[in-house]
């Protein structure tokens, strides 16, 4: 009969830290909420987040994958578009990122990881314009990969990152008519905000033409804070606002509920989504 030891750590080592160990996996703590707004009786929003580690001796990996998408086209049409960009990209993450991560199979490259996640948004433009007839969405994916962020986006959702030594900062950019103003030097960002056509997209999924993803990737050096939210939260609640409640709170839960509430409290004229993520 063989026997088997189990080694103890003594009390007195320390645990590894994930940013200044390669081998050591990050870990991911998440917190959704949401809420239709003031004005709104239906919602038109959607979000996903799915949180998995691996540790064994044959792989080691943090994976999240978390999702915004903000529906257009009324009642109904923006509802169910916003659905089944949701599901159409997270199908196609799972079958050509999830599944062979836990098989083991490969590791991906970062030219990899960009045609994944723009093979699955334009999955997510087929799945639209095909099941829904004068609707669209946006969308806006982070994915963490161990210490790599990759994102991809269409629309005016926003993804932002801050950390202790980055102030909050958008990593998106709107693919909306007075953004565009904006970049031309036609208006200034004062007036955007105020803007009659500040809710006019030129690119969102559901379009005929003029379709295209932007893609990123980030590499993460420390502990930091992602947000993906819908404009119903950004468009209402000011950038300092948003920073100064991220940067100042611990319970993470607590935090994302808050967020929603200063929409609400700000006038709530949208539905409003809000996850975030906390990478350390």
């Amino acid at each position: 009969m063989s026997l088997f030891s189990r080694w103890k750590k003594s009390k007195n080592q320390d645990l590894p830290n994930a940013f200044s160990n390669e081998k050591v996996p990050v870990h991911l703590e998440v917190h959704l909420a949401q809420s239709l707004g003031v004005t709104r009786n239906h919602m038109e929003d959607a979000i996903y987040a799915l949180n998995l580690k691996a540790l064994s001796p044959n792989e080691q990996f943090t994976l999240g994958i978390f999702m915004v998408a903000d529906g257009m086209g009324g009642h109904m049409h923006g509802e169910v578009a916003s659905s089944i960009a949701i599901q159409a990209t997270a199908s196609s993450l799972l079958k050509t990122l999830v599944e062979p991560l836990q098989a083991g199979e490969k590791t991906f490259s970062h030219d990899e990881m960009h045609n994944l996640l723009e093979n699955a948004v334009q999955g997510a433009q087929d799945a639209v314009l095909s099941q829904v007839n004068g609707g669209g969405t946006t969308l806006t994916v982070a994915l963490v990969l161990n210490k790599t962020l990759h994102f991809a986006h269409v629309g005016d959702s926003r993804l932002y990152l801050t950390s202790d030594t980055q102030p909050l900062k958008v990593l998106t950019l709107d693919h909306s008519l007075v953004q565009r103003l904006v970049e031309l030097g036609q208006i200034s960002q004062d007036d955007a905000a105020d803007h009659p056509q500040r809710n006019v997209l030129f690119r969102a999924l559901g379009q005929q033409e003029g379709f295209k993803t932007d893609i990123g990737h980030l590499e993460l050096s420390e502990p930091c804070t992602l947000l993906l939210c819908s404009d119903g939260l950004w468009g209402l609640v000011s950038q300092d606002q948003l920073s100064e409640r991220i940067n100042n709170g611990n319970d993470y839960k607590e935090m994302a509920q808050s967020l929603v509430e200063m929409a609400n409290s700000a006038g709530g004229t949208d539905n409003i989504s809000a996850i975030l993520v906390r990478i350390s």
